[in-house]
This record gives structure tokens, C-alpha cells and sequence, in this order.
């Protein structure tokens, strides 16, 4: 059974995702190629957040190395930033953040309950 403080945390993850997406959006980032490239990845995160609850270590690590990797290269990159970037930079780090707080790590690594099906 989901602990009832991982899940609010998981969900949380899951809509900062939505909202990374949604940044995107705004004006200014030349990187949408469309909206089947946004309906694709809310595809893409809504089966990682599903995994999640789902106690999967493997979404767990796809989403924490997505997200390190995506405020790697935010470093990488150099200034001067633009305002778009600095958001989606601080929501990567916000779900970074939800993923390793306690109750998630414990409940996707945690052996004391059957996941459930």
C-alpha cells in the first residue's frame, strides 16, 4: 500500500514535470517542435509518475538522472540565462528534490510492503 506521504510527494514530482513542459511554451525557448513533441512527452512522464507509484526503482532513476542531467547542462551552458531557462532549471531541481526526499526514496526502495498491482 502507498504511504500516504509518498504519494502527495510522487503527484507533486509528477505535476512539476507538467510544468516543465508547459515553460516550454513560453516565449522566447526555440525548442518546441510541436505539439505532438509535448503530447509525447506528458506520455512519456505521466508512465514515469505511474511507475513511481508503482514502487519502480527504475523510474525513480530515469527520472532523478533526467532531471540532474538537465541542471548539469544549465551550468554547462554559461550566462547570461534566459528567463524561460532559469524556471524550467529550478523545476528540473524541484523534482530532483520531491524524488529524494525520505518517504519517496523509502517507499520506491523500501522492501516492506508488496507492490502493488
Amino acid at each position: 500500500m502507498l504511504t500516504w506521504t509518498a504519494r502527495p510527494l510522487i503527484l507533486i514530482c509528477g505535476a512539476s514535470m507538467a510544468l516543465f513542459d508547459l515553460v516550454a511554451l513560453l516565449p522566447g525557448n526555440p525548442d518546441i517542435a510541436g505539439p505532438s513533441r509535448l503530447v509525447a512527452g506528458f506520455a512519456v512522464q505521466a508512465l514515469i509518475v505511474w511507475r513511481l507509484l508503482h514502487r519502480s526503482a527504475l523510474a525513480w532513476s530515469l527520472a532523478v538522472l533526467w532531471s540532474g542531467l538537465y541542471a548539469t547542462s544549465f551550468v554547462l551552458v554559461g550566462g547570461p540565462y534566459e528567463t524561460t531557462f532559469v524556471i524550467s532549471c529550478v523545476l528540473a531541481l524541484l523534482q530532483a528534490g520531491f524524488l529524494f526526499t525520505p518517504p519517496v526514496r523509502s517507499y520506491v526502495f523500501g522492501n516492506d510492503a508488496a507492490p502493488s498491482q
